[in-house]
């Protein structure tokens, strides 16, 4: 009846091999260094245009010039 009992019995927690461990960590390290090298190359890029922010836009010169284009065509 023992036997019965304990095949029966519900096993608690998730069965991982311990190889596996190694490739957790390893994973886990690159997904905490992609984190911190996107927020760097966000935080800290200054050719990098998230914001509008007329110092970098050159859409003024492109627009500038069809204008001028269209002027002399005319």
């Amino acid at each position: 009846m023992s036997i019965l009992l304990q095949a029966a019995k519900k096993k608690s927690g998730t069965n991982v091999p311990v190889e596996m461990y190694p490739l957790f960590l390893c994973v886990g390290v690159a997904c905490g260094s992609l984190a911190f090298f996107t927020y760097r190359h966000f935080a800290f890029d200054e050719q990098l245009r998230l914001w509008k922010n007329p110092n970098l836009s050159s859409l003024d010169d492109v627009l500038n010039k069809a204008v001028t284009e269209e002027k002399k065509e005319d």
